[in-house]
């Protein structure tokens, strides 16, 4: 499902935008985290900030003890391969227990064109309410979260759409989601329907998701 939905999107576009990014020489700066749980070998304790203009660092202040989604995207590549909107039909599905129950990350990809004022107007677009936050940052330390998060090496002939590598197609295509204190990681296919999305929360751990209506 994935190769076939990438091989629909202008891969000459998104490849613009992302492809940069692996020429960033930069180290990224992870911090040591301040109350270790059972994923901290796992996430990158690396300092970004919201659409909010809020410091935060990833590990200790976004993930520590939490259930989750994390998902890659860009403003700019958003219009070639909307995965956005489709997220926040799972936001209003989920109603109040997103920022309770749950908390959604989208990582932008493109760190110089998606400022926290652009990132803010971006999810102010989409309805996004209250639990959802957009995050950027130095490219070393998008970068690291992107290669630790899905695939570390290429993988040639896996998902390669006129030169785009199998990184960024996982990375802009899929959704990590799990429950840190379970140490239960999982992912999927970011435009699938929203109500298979939520459905799958119940693995780890969000018992019985209350489904609002939506209209």
């Amino acid at each position: 499902m994935l190769a076939a939905g990438a091989a629909a999107v202008p891969a000459a576009m998104l490849y613009k935008y992302f492809s940069a990014l692996d020429a960033d020489r930069g180290e990224a700066a992870v911090v040591p985290t301040r109350n270790p749980g059972p994923s901290a070998g796992y996430f990158p304790n690396v300092r970004l900030r919201t659409h909010e203009d809020e410091e935060v660092l990833f590990y200790d202040d976004l993930i520590r003890g939490r259930i989750v989604t994390i998902n890659f995207m860009s403003c700019r590549a958003d219009v070639v391969y909307p995965v956005t909107a489709n997220l926040a039909k799972c936001q209003r599905l989920l109603g109040g227990r997103v920022g309770r129950d749950i908390f959604m990350y989208s990582i932008t990809m493109d760190p110089e064109h998606d400022t926290p004022e652009r990132l803010r107007g971006f999810a102010e677009k989409h309805g996004v309410a209250p639990g959802w936050k957009f995050l950027t940052g130095a490219p070393s330390n998008l970068k690291l979260l992107r290669d630790h998060l899905f695939a570390r090496r290429e993988s040639p002939g896996a998902c390669v759409v006129q030169g785009a590598s199998h990184r960024m197609c996982c990375s802009v295509g899929l959704v990590r989601y799990g429950n840190e204190a379970l140490a239960r990681w999982a992912s999927f296919p970011a435009r699938i329907a929203p109500e298979s999305i939520v459905a799958r929360f119940s693995w780890v751990g969000l018992d019985r998701p209350t489904v609002a209506r939506t209209t």
